[in-house]
């Protein structure tokens, strides 16, 4: 008969290890409420019902509005904001997705820069978990909005400047500052801002876009400290019967503009309600149903 072989042993970790795992393990729970890994499942809750948005608001409300010459706080004139009745207003960020990035990559005391700050949730989030906040955004009737919001959240406590503005030239955001950014870049034409000629995909081709995305990637650079995390949540998308690989085409935009590709997240959960209803003829075309999105991480060169 052949000698039995031996039975493997067991590397068995210290009690020490064992311990300080479990520890660790706990504290990573109760920041984040899971043990994260590359295939994000988050869903909206309770912080985003908290936060204001445009889209939320009623057509006619009037913001408040700090008087210069009283410094009596009012309604400002013609502050009313409306519905476009023929184009689609631009989705909302969700405000679970925000806090996660941040409470992953940042600390608070920190500093976001957010070049596209759309209807001004990151910034609420950054103030909600201590961040200092400077945005830009060059649709005037959202920055206006998001004024309104800085009257309702700003208590001293941290740095909030918002600011019109085309991205691709942050006149107003010093250098060196930046330790962190989550922000979903826009989406060519798939999704309607407004008219203004800095609209990256305002009367451009999908060429063209990419080149006003990486004027961006390009100008923020300087804005960033060396390592500072970068955080750019995309999707692809059809147009016309057209696919667009767009998050790979991020991936290179900000490389070429010296940005270093850190990592990728998949994230699950936040997309899909019309994928999964109408799964059943996507299938039929022979086109995945897309209930994803991806989070692509940068980081700033060291030195």
């Amino acid at each position: 008969m052949p000698p039995k072989k031996p039975k493997k042993q067991l590397t068995k970790l210290p009690d020490e290890n064992l311990k300080q795992s479990a520890i660790e393990r706990e504290a990573m729970l109760n920041r984040f409420g899971f043990i994260p890994v590359s295939i994000l499942k988050i869903s909206r809750g309770r912080l985003s019902s908290q936060m204001f948005n445009y889209q939320h608001e009623s057509d006619n409300q009037r913001l408040l509005v700090r008087d210069p010459e009283t410094g009596v706080m009012r309604s400002r004139p013609g502050n009313e904001f409306h519905y476009s009745s023929n184009r689609p207003t631009a989705s909302i960020m969700p405000a679970e997705l925000v806090q996660y990035f941040i409470k992953y990559y940042a600390l608070p005391g920190q500093v976001y820069l957010d070049p596209f700050m759309g209807q001004g949730v990151q910034m609420q989030v950054a103030k909600v978990l201590g961040l200092d906040y400077y945005g830009y955004d060059c649709c005037e009737e959202y920055v206006r909005y998001i004024e309104g919001i800085v009257q309702r959240i700003d208590d001293g406590e941290t740095v909030i400047k918002v600011n019109l503005g085309d991205s691709r030239k942050p006149d107003q955001i010093p250098d060196g500052i930046g330790d962190f950014s989550f922000h979903s870049p826009p989406y060519w034409d798939i999704e309607y801002y407004d008219d203004s000629e800095a609209q990256l995909g305002y009367n451009q081709t999908y060429d063209d876009f990419l080149q006003g995305m990486e004027d961006v990637a390009r100008a923020w650079m300087p804005k960033f400290k060396p390592g500072a995390f970068h955080v750019v949540n995309v999707n692809d998308f059809r147009r016309d019967g057209i696919f667009y690989p767009y998050h790979a085409d991020t991936i290179k935009l900000f490389q070429r503009a010296g940005w270093q590709m850190h990592d990728t997240w998949v994230i699950e959960g936040l997309v899909g309600g019309f994928p999964r209803m109408f799964a059943v003829n996507k299938n039929k075309t022979r086109i995945a149903p897309k209930i994803h999105e991806y989070a692509l991480v940068f980081r700033k060169p060291e030195g």
